[in-house]
């Protein structure tokens, strides 16, 4: 449970009343929390009556943070401070400390009043309607195919407490106020309609207390009147996580606990960003002073993301960006993004659930060969789409465990299922978002436009919570027809398949379409994936449009036969086919695609890789007929001019050079210097091996096995020994001329001065940083100013080595 400098500030503050901590996705929310609770009982709990609450939103995120402190915990005795029944700490869910409250009220009026079913409210709400038109009838809305609009209004009036039609006519209603499209909507001020349905919330409640039945809404409103009748502050300290979910009822009922002492404190932990509940009070952008609180200059924020991968969280982010209700919320906080590189997020889309179900066991097989079954979960929309998958996949021979509210075992060998709203504050390395289907999420609920586009507001921050669990690897998949979200998430940020380049299928208008001199049917079925494929082929790996041909023949014994595009490549002067691709239309099948490839690649000896696709399912195949995970990308060697050029910075003398090598002949480089056309004399060049990605692990020379060597002039390095080289992955020292893709040539040593650019390891994980010693601590700076810097002890950062130089593409 390490603290980074920005959470242990937060950990460490003087309580000083109310204050509230905004933290996006991943950025260790809970874990403040957590230790928030040691550092108060340490320091803040000097008397008698001082007791702490931690409040959680549901059960689930509840049993996860005992689950997590009792896996970190620093001893035995610190857990029992924690959970046992006379702890001066108590870990809770808001619903338990109501319904106790609500039971207390109970037995005061000496009346059992029940949670009504949903047949049940239904039945009352529309007997409510029918009543109250009858004083209203010039009111439109009053309608039983209005029921499901009207109850949430109600319960909405439930759960923000509201007593009198006084209070509710001058009431703000965002989201179903007013909108963009100017017209008038359904719930202005001062209106008979807002008269109309606060009588109808007055009926049906009337109607459900009369055969003892009550609404969750309603019993929380019980609970705090309860807690107000009691007037008793049990509390020195309570910290709410998931406050942005609440609604302004179970706030009030927080306050009411709350025991007010010069050292007392209240702290709101939230994310407006994953506000997924409609009758949440402080998500919806309502300042804390409408619950009597001014957090100004109360505030602190988390902004990084820690949890899941830089390519994670940009699509993750890229979804709710576009979202003009979840920018403009006042505590909103934009992701900071930090330099942590992984896979980017993975969909498919699958024309029937079989296919999916399929998919998911083939999946999860393959990755048990990396990641045990426990670190893996299944996240849908609603608990019956869980409940279907985990039927299918027991049958597949994959050990499943819907994660239950009570008792949840996150450590069993099993793949978890829950549902997104369940998965908020869990986190798993490997994440399924399945049934992405249109309808389903977003739910379509209403008619009008205005509250369908509220209810998208809230379904889109739930995809979003869903999206960033992930801690390494995240799959999303859709069935028949996919939602609308996955429209808004741009292409670039998604993959097809693990380990693989490939975008997911895009269809791909005509007019854009490529290579038009060599098809014979601009409007074939085929043609479409054909497309997409050329443009992947382009786009993606980088082979020039010039080197591909269409229907390019292949002598089969006797027989001619066409493949669908092949690209070509140079060696020794001469083109020659080095992919070879077949294409079906959109979800035929690939199966005589994959036959017809292998045996082109039978025929044509030359050509090194097939691809067959139909937009749905590719598979990738070697000269020998073995699958294989990627295609190459083009290299400058597979082009007519044979030598690769790249431009050197030699951060030793702060100079440029034009640099050359011939990839036929390797050791034989040109060195110019840069602007200039004279040749400079290399005396002597020295081997330097490329050993992987700069975020890859360790570099260590003397165990790592490496991939290439590059070959520099002598006098470019300090020592030949003690010089690897690194491929850039990321972007954050593109304003020290380092961009993705370029490679850097790195002097082993473990000492450096500030400003050097170095690789540093910090646990396992190697990064490249301008250095920056600050007393006991290292801060390690970006050279973009979409990352943050990074502040650590200097006992956490290992030096592995001083940047010298950069060829870059």
């Amino acid at each position: 449970m390490k603290l980074n400098v920005e959470q242990r500030r937060i950990v460490e503050l003087e309580p000083t009343g109310p204050m509230l901590v905004k933290g996006v996705a991943g950025s260790g929310k809970t874990t403040v929390a957590i230790r928030r609770i040691q550092f108060l009982m340490d320091h803040y709990c000097h008397e008698e009556d001082d007791k702490i609450l931690l409040v959680t939103y549901n059960k689930t995120l509840l049993n996860y943070i005992k689950h997590q402190y009792d896996r970190l915990a620093d001893s035995e005795q610190d857990a029992e401070r924690f959970f046992t029944s006379n702890a001066e700490v108590e870990i809770v869910t808001i619903d338990s400390l109501m319904f106790t409250a609500f039971r207390n009220y109970q037995k005061r009026i000496g009346k059992k009043l029940e949670i009504a079913s949903v047949e049940k409210i239904h039945k009352a709400m529309i007997m409510a309607i029918h009543e109250v038109k009858k004083s209203y009838p010039e009111v439109k809305l009053l309608s039983p195919k209005n029921s499901r609009f009207l109850l949430d209004e109600v319960e909405w009036l439930y759960s923000c407490s509201m007593e009198d039609v006084e209070t509710y006519q001058s009431v703000d209603r965002i989201g179903r106020a007013s909108g963009n499209s100017g017209t008038p909507q359904k719930l202005l001020k001062n209106s008979q309609t807002r008269a109309a349905i606060f009588e109808v919330s007055r009926f049906f409640w009337q109607l459900l207390e009369k055969e003892g039945f009550v609404t969750f809404k309603q019993m929380n409103l019980q609970a705090l009147n309860e807690v107000r009748q009691s007037a008793s502050g049990s509390y020195t300290h309570i910290i709410i996580d998931e406050s942005q979910d609440l609604t302004r009822v179970q706030l009030e009922f927080l306050k009411e606990l709350y025991k007010e002492k010069a050292h007392s404190s209240l702290m709101f932990v939230a994310d407006n960003t994953q506000s997924i509940y409609p009758q949440s009070w402080l998500g919806k952008g309502r300042p804390y002073t409408t619950i009597g609180f001014d957090m100004s200059g109360k505030s602190r924020t988390l902004s990084k993301n820690y949890r899941t991968t830089t390519e994670i969280s940009t699509a993750a982010f890229h979804l709710i960006e576009a979202d003009e209700s979840i920018q403009s919320n006042v505590d909103f906080v934009k992701p900071a993004l930090i330099d942590r590189h992984g896979h980017p997020p993975i969909y498919r889309f699958f024309l029937t659930p079989q296919q999916q179900v399929k998919f998911l066991a083939d999946e999860i097989n393959l990755l048990k060969n990396d990641y045990a079954l426990s670190d893996m979960c299944i996240v849908a929309r609603g608990k019956r789409n869980i409940e279907s998958a985990a039927i299918d996949l027991e049958k597949a021979g994959i050990q499943c465990e819907i994660l239950q509210n009570q008792d949840p075992d996150f450590e069993s060998d099993k793949v978890k299922l829950v549902t997104m709203h369940s998965i908020k504050g869990l986190e798993f390395k490997v994440i399924f978002l399945i049934d992405l289907n249109s309808g389903l999420i977003p739910q379509d609920l209403y008619a009008d436009a205005e509250d369908q586009k509220t209810v998208e507001s809230d379904e889109r921050k739930l995809l979003y919570v869903g999206m960033t669990r992930a801690n390494e690897l995240l799959y999303m998949s859709s069935v028949k027809k996919p939602s609308s979200f996955i429209k808004e998430i741009n292409r670039k940020h998604l993959r097809m398949k693990k380990d693989a380049s490939l975008r997911p299928f895009e269809s791909i208008s005509m007019t854009d379409y490529r290579l038009t001199d060599g098809l014979v049917d601009l409007h074939s079925k085929e043609e479409l994936t054909r497309q997409w494929l050329i443009r992947e082929l382009n786009e993606t790996y980088g082979y020039p449009l010039e080197l591909m041909q269409l229907e390019y023949p292949v002598q089969q014994f006797s027989k001619k036969g066409y493949c669908d595009i092949v690209v070509m490549v140079y060696s020794g002067g001469e083109a020659r086919p080095y992919i070879i691709a077949e294409v079906k239309r959109f979800g035929s099948g690939i199966e005589d695609a994959v036959a017809q490839v292998k045996s082109y690649l039978e025929a044509d000896s030359r050509a090194f890789y097939g691809i067959a696709t139909d937009g749905l399912e590719v598979k990738i195949i070697d000269r020998q007929g073995e699958e294989v995970q990627d295609l190459p990308k083009c290299r400058p060697q597979f082009l007519p001019d044979t030598k690769s050029r790249r431009v050197y910075k030699n951060f030793k003398n702060g100079r440029q050079y034009d640099y050359a090598e011939e990839q036929d002949a390797p050791g034989q480089i040109e060195v110019k210097e840069a602007g200039s056309e004279v040749l400079m004399q290399v005396h002597e060049t020295v081997a330097v091996p490329l050993i992987g990605n700069v975020a890859a692990g360790i570099p260590t020379l003397a165990s790592e096995s490496y991939e290439t060597t590059l070959h520099l002039p002598r006098e470019w390095v300090v020592s030949p020994s003690e010089t690897f080289s690194l491929t850039v992955t990321g972007d954050s020292m593109t304003g020290a001329g380092i961009d993705k893709g370029d490679i850097v040539i790195v002097h082993q040593q473990n000492t450096v001065s500030n400003n050097d650019i170095v690789i540093a390891v910090i646990d396992g994980e190697a990064t490249m940083k301008k250095y920056m010693a600050m007393g006991s601590e290292i801060l390690l700076l970006s050279e973009n100013p979409s990352y943050e810097p990074i502040m650590m002890r200097s006992e956490d950062v290992y030096i592995n080595g001083r940047v010298i130089g950069v060829l870059k593409k």
